[in-house]
């Protein structure tokens, strides 16, 4: 199997759509995350914002603005690492106490919210840190501006939403790579299934599929369609055993009719010789008929060609176009075989005479005077190596229209505007399409411009 033919699969294209829509759809909702965590994280960092300026304001009102200073010492004492940022300035802006420059280059938000960047320390490095910060008003012209930042918090979003992105592609790509093994697995069951259809079709409809190594809905398929072959076995064994009987039935009465039409013929006086002679032969043609359809029969039984002997090709067809020379000079038709080099394939010599007689025979039959007709006999390989026998047989007669072609392979069908022009009972090619099959081979009918082509393949 192909990895061509798995990734043109609709298993695996249903898969991979199912995968990308479900990682779109995820997609959506850790961009909602995200935006959901920055937003409350932002809250909360405003609201202790909001809240140390209220702390220090109580101490304003309480200790004035000693109490202040001494608070904001404290704080940034406390610890190396601190979580805010103090910025006390007079009525002029001169900085008072705190850490932050005296006037940071700010840009405001809504609602008195500031924001700028610093260069901090850190490692012996300096980093540039956002800030996020709001001024307050103490009493006598005093401001104080408390800041913090909010990097960690930016680098715990990144942290998550990368996290989370890299797992939405992790999974996106082990769900392409599930769907291709899913979706060779039921590709590769569903070859067996057609290998054993295949089979069925070479072998006959007394072939049965294979259910022991599938499982479920490939087993439950299989299962009906055995169901379903031996019902198509039991109709049309139940035709083919009618019609046995018909010509069983009344082959042996034409048969003991004709005998006596010939006795009498024998005995009777000359001028009435013709008008037996009329009945002798259509008791001969309805017996031909007869024997058509058994040989049809026994043909299509389901048996196929087992062994065969060697038959010459070129030899066979060289016969059957002796045969039916005379009748084409008759007739002014120019028929004509070429066949370069001798062929030997596996068949029965009288099936397959018989075969190349009946297209022959048609081909004479329909082509008007001074036509023409080839016969022409190759060789070509197929895909897997083996040696297929080509033999082309076209005219330059009426032809047979498209959409009658598939019909004229059935038993006892003619062609309408041939019915009453050129006589005969419509198992011609009906034989010669059993006699391809059970020999392994087929039959093609093709347009020749003027006229009919058939192509009959054989292995």
């Amino acid at each position: 199997m192909k990895t061509r033919d798995v990734v043109r699969s609709l298993t695996f294209r249903g898969i991979v759509t199912y995968v990308t829509a479900l990682s779109a759809i995820v997609f959506l909702l850790l961009g909602a995350v995200y935006l959901y965590f920055s937003y409350t994280s932002f809250r909360t960092l405003g609201e202790s914002v909001m809240s140390e300026l209220e702390t220090l304001e109580v101490v304003y009102s309480g200790q004035s603005l000693a109490g202040v200073t001494q608070y904001i010492d404290d704080q940034l004492a406390s610890s190396s690492i601190h979580r805010f940022y103090y910025l006390v300035t007079d009525a002029e802006g001169i900085k008072i106490a705190g850490d932050l420059p005296a006037r940071p280059s700010y840009r405001e938000f809504d609602d008195g919210w500031l924001g700028f960047e610093l260069a901090l320390q850190n490692w012996g490095q300096s980093i540039d840190v956002e800030f996020l910060a709001y001024p307050m008003l103490l009493g006598d012209g005093y401001e104080v501006m408390v800041a913090r930042d909010y990097a960690d918090i930016v680098d715990r979003a990144e942290l998550v939403f990368t996290t989370l992105f890299r797992f939405l592609i992790a999974t996106w790509i082990l769900g392409v790579i599930g769907g291709f093994f899913s979706a060779a697995r039921t590709l590769d069951r569903v070859e067996r299934l057609n290998l054993e259809v295949s089979r069925i079709i070479r072998g006959g409809a007394n072939e049965r599929l294979q259910v022991k190594e599938e499982k479920g809905y490939i087993r439950v398929l299989a299962m009906f369609m055995n169901q379903m072959l031996e019902q198509m076995e039991a109709l049309m064994q139940g035709v083919r055993r009618v019609s046995d009987n018909i010509a069983h039935d009344l082959r042996t009465p034409l048969t003991r009719m004709r005998n006596d039409l010939s006795q009498l013929r024998d005995r009777s006086r000359q001028e009435e010789g013709g008008q037996l002679e009329r009945i002798i032969e259509e008791c001969d043609e309805l017996l031909s008929s007869f024997n058509a359809v058994l040989r049809i029969s026994t043909l299509e039984s389901g048996s196929r060609l087992a062994g065969g002997s060697d038959v010459e090709l070129r030899a066979l067809l060289r016969d059957v176009v002796e045969l039916y020379e005379p009748l084409a000079e008759q007739r002014s038709i120019d028929l004509a075989l070429e066949a370069p080099e001798p062929q030997v394939c596996k068949g029965d010599t009288d099936l397959l005479f018989q075969m190349f007689a009946n297209l022959l025979d048609n081909a004479v039959k329909y082509t008007q005077s001074l036509g023409h007709i080839r016969v022409q006999m190759s060789t070509k390989l197929t895909a897997d190596g083996s040696r297929r026998h080509c033999v082309v047989i076209s005219d330059s007669g009426p032809g047979i229209a498209f959409l009658e072609r598939d019909h004229v392979f059935r038993r006892f069908y003619r062609v309408e505007s041939s019915r009453g022009e050129h006589p005969g009972h419509g198992l011609g090619l009906s034989l010669v399409q059993a006699i391809a099959q059970y020999h392994y081979g087929s039959v093609e009918l093709a347009n020749n411009n003027p006229g009919l082509r058939v192509k009959v393949e054989l292995p």
